[in-house]
């Protein structure tokens, strides 16, 4: 363990050096982008794969099509919703503990907490009946856990290491995956369904369909298992470093002499005795909440929390409950179980090959160019008048199916080509180093409050009040984001670990010269 940490700490370390391209990227940087992003791949798999789950269980168990559960739509929408509850647990506390307890000491642990929940997923005994929908939703709760911890752990490890002149385009490689998960998930899904025709769409062994969600969401734990061993070898960052040896030698702030920050000196090894460790680790409880309690920085975080909270509810209003617009648009209309569960699938592909994978390349070309900021507001701006035209002509386009999904792709295209993707960068890179995990990890757990309200209320308001009036919601939403984003600096160029430096240095106050 010892020499593989040796490894990874001569080579890791090179991610952090300056290199001239932005595009040529090195062998470090490569395996640190492998790590994070693969991680994002299987969270992406195991957070979308509900919509089409939703679908088989509620066949197997209630004998329904829908994407919905029959008569207690509700509970359709608590299981939707129980990954994005856990995630609110785990990317404040995985975030707060990657800030206090060091990113090596915490990374991989989260990758742990998803893999047992997959396999206590896919154990489910089907003698349960519609207990199945409670055992599922406690377990996927759990889940999110993990799935919430990837948030801050993978955008801090990224950001911690990644140079400035491409660390936009970095951060949002790894949250890119997020569209090849969702993608392979849904190819892996039909694949599934076609080995399965035989018996479910000839012979009528419906049955079987119990077999293809279990290997459709067990199928993940392959690389998850290969990526806690990587995560689990990597070692610190020379920024967090510096973080640690200035909780320790708080002269270290005052000399301007913290590692990571500038190009002075290597990171110094913090090692003062157990009175300066216990000291340090009071100071990294006190972070947040110090660097918080300033309105300019407080600002930033009302900006980056509920920018990503009103994202959320309409992204994943749409995302988690996808078959329910296919469903509405008529995409999915057999009466045959193999049938509508196929079409289910295919227009999942449809949509994700059509927009939420491109609009994420467009981001990560466009990034260091026009900013994140511009790419945030542009992104809602879209998105308000999609939701607009969606709604507005909505009996028209429900008797164009074709016009419908093209609209629909558009939606997810600018969701991915703006704020989806932004209001995960900016965080990464808005907030120093000693509270980017807390910073980060808030915001996206306000985000995932938002997921919560959209995985509940969808389900019950597309029953009750019809798709129509919900898109019309969607659209207010979308336009009540945009001046959030006035809120939070640009983050193109900029080194919050240098700003944060300089601050704490002003507050000291005036130092001898050579200090």
């Amino acid at each position: 363990m010892a020499s593989a940490d040796a490894y990874d700490e001569s080579h890791l370390a090179e991610v952090e050096q300056e290199n001239q391209s932005r595009w040529k990227l090195t062998w470090p940087e490569l395996k640190l982008l492998f790590i994070a992003s693969t991680g994002f791949f299987i969270d992406a798999y195991d957070l979308f794969n509900i919509n089409l789950v939703v679908v088989i269980l509620n066949f197997v168990i209630n004998g329904k099509l829908s994407g919905t559960v029959p008569n207690i739509p509700l509970q359709g929408g608590v299981l939707k919703a129980a990954v994005n509850i856990g995630c609110v647990v785990g990317q404040i506390g995985f975030g707060l503990a990657g800030d206090v307890f060091s990113r090596k000491a915490v990374y991989g642990i989260e990758m742990m907490v998803t893999t047992v929940a997959t396999i206590l997923i896919i154990s489910v005994p089907r003698h349960l009946g519609k207990g199945v929908f409670t055992y599922l939703t406690v377990f996927r709760t759990i889940m999110g856990i993990g799935i919430g911890g990837d948030y801050p752990m993978s955008a801090s490890v990224v950001a911690d290491r990644a140079n400035l002149r491409r660390r936009g385009t970095m951060v949002t490689f790894i949250f890119a995956m997020q569209g090849w998960g969702a993608f392979i998930g849904a190819l892996i899904f039909i694949i599934l369904m076609a080995i399965y025709k035989k018996g479910v769409y000839y012979h009528h062994h419906t049955g079987q369909l119990d077999s293809v969600w279990r290997i459709y969401t067990g199928l993940i734990l392959i690389p998850a298992i290969i990526t806690i061993v990587q995560r689990m070898l990597m070692t610190e960052s020379t920024r967090m470093k510096g973080v640690q040896a200035a909780r320790e030698d708080p002269n270290l702030i005052a000399q301007g002499k913290v590692a990571g920050i500038n190009h002075e000196a290597e990171a110094p090894v913090a090692g003062g005795g157990v009175p300066a460790a216990r000291a340090a680790k009071a100071a990294a409880w006190r972070d947040a909440r110090d660097y918080f309690s300033e309105w300019r920085h407080m600002k930033i975080l009302i900006g980056t929390t509920m920018s990503w909270f009103l994202l959320d509810i309409i992204f994943y209003g749409i995302s988690l409950n996808q078959s329910i617009f296919i469903s509405a648009l008529g995409l999915a209309n057999s009466k045959d179980p193999w049938e509508y569960i196929w079409q289910q699938g295919v227009a999942n592909i449809i949509i994700a090959i059509g927009g939420f994978l491109p609009g994420y390349y467009f981001t990560l070309f466009t990034i260091e160019y026009l900013g994140r900021k511009k790419i945030q507001i542009m992104g809602l701006c879209m998105n308000a008048l999609l939701f607009a035209i969606m709604a507005g002509k909505f009996r028209a386009l429900q008797k164009n199916n074709h016009g419908f999904i093209a609209y629909f792709i558009l939606l997810q295209f600018f969701f991915n080509f703006g704020a989806n993707t932004t209001t995960f960068v900016i965080p990464a890179e808005v907030y120093p180093t000693r509270v980017r995990g807390f910073g980060h990890g808030l915001s996206a757990a306000c985000g995932k409050c938002g997921a919560i309200i959209a995985s509940l209320a969808v389900s019950v308001m597309s029953t009750d009040v019809g798709t129509q009036s919900v898109l019309w919601l969607f659209f207010g939403i979308a336009v009540l984001a945009i001046p959030f984003t006035f809120l939070i600096p640009e983050t193109k160029g900029r080194d919050a670990d240098l700003i944060d430096l300089e601050e704490r240095r002003a507050a000291l106050g005036p130092h001898p010269e050579g200090i």
